[in-house]
């Protein structure tokens, strides 16, 4: 059966806990094993009687030296933290892997098909894209279609150029008219603006012309009253010497009785200008 990623992960993390245990243990031995004395020697024989033979001073310094190893030894006799730490790290590691196997499994999937992807695309060629492809053929298909191209005779080529000349002409035009029209609307609006002024003007004139004409009619009025009270001789002596046209307008506006007796005194060659005038008058 093969083993997936997780089941070789856990396994190796068991066998790290076991080395590192088997360190631990063969560590604490030698120093248990300190605490014995170099010599062996029985029950009854001084130690210092075993050694060979030396002076004094080598004796002295040789239980001074067993005394501090037994010291030693005593205090490496304590809780060994190290192989505590070891031994936690595991029980972390195996709780984590057992509650996360599945998060940790598909994690060294991907790290597997990743290696492994890496390695094939190292050892495959590249391919080249579509884009090489499409340049590598183009050159090909240009050289294809070149013997494709028709060549024109020198009519053809002729007529070209008599259309290119043509269409010339015709832009030329085209730009002529509507530059013209341009220029026609600029005028247009122009001769509106001065319609609009002269008929501004027109408006003015006929206004101040009405308030003349009936300035004229208020005075003219005046004089046919003044001229109908005087006396016709008198009045016809004003009239032979007064301007003809308002002569025939005050004698147009007078009552016919007093317009008769006047028009008999003036003089016969007077009176019949008036007449005449007084006639084309009534007609206008």
């Amino acid at each position: 059966m093969k083993k997936t990623g997780y089941d070789q992960f856990f396994q190796k993390a068991r066998q790290n806990t076991g080395l590192e245990s088997l360190k631990a243990s063969a560590q604490v031995k030698p120093r248990a094993q300190a605490s014995k004395p170099r010599f062996q020697v029985s029950d009854h024989q001084d130690p210092l009687m075993a050694l060979p033979k030396a002076p004094k001073a080598t004796a002295q310094e040789l239980r001074t030296r067993l005394q501090a190893n037994n010291r030693r030894s005593k205090k490496n006799k304590g809780i060994p933290w190290k192989l505590v730490g070891i031994s936690f790290l595991g029980l972390v590691l195996t709780a984590t892997g057992y509650v996360e196997h599945e998060r940790i499994e598909n994690f060294l999937k991907r790290v597997e098909v990743g290696f492994v992807s890496q390695s094939f695309a190292e050892e495959a060629p590249a391919k080249p894209t579509g884009t090489e492809v499409a340049k590598a053929e183009a050159p090909a298909e240009k050289a294809a279609e070149a013997p494709k191209k028709k060549d024109f005779t020198d009519e053809e080529l002729n007529h070209f150029a008599k259309l290119n000349e043509r269409k010339r002409e015709l832009d030329a035009r085209e730009e002529e008219l509507s530059r013209l029209e341009a220029e026609l609307t600029a005028q247009k609006a122009e001769l509106e603006k001065r319609m609009s002024g002269l008929e501004t003007t027109r408006r003015e004139i006929s206004s101040v012309l009405e308030d003349r004409v009936k300035a004229d009619d208020k005075k003219v009025e005046t004089l046919v009253q003044m001229y109908s009270n005087m006396k016709p001789q008198q009045a016809a002596k004003v009239f032979e010497e007064m301007d003809e046209d308002l002569a025939v307008e005050i004698i147009g506006r007078m009552k016919k009785k007093n317009a008769a007796e006047i028009m008999n005194i003036i003089k016969p060659d007077k009176a019949k200008v008036f007449a005449e005038k007084f006639a084309g008058y009534k007609r206008d």
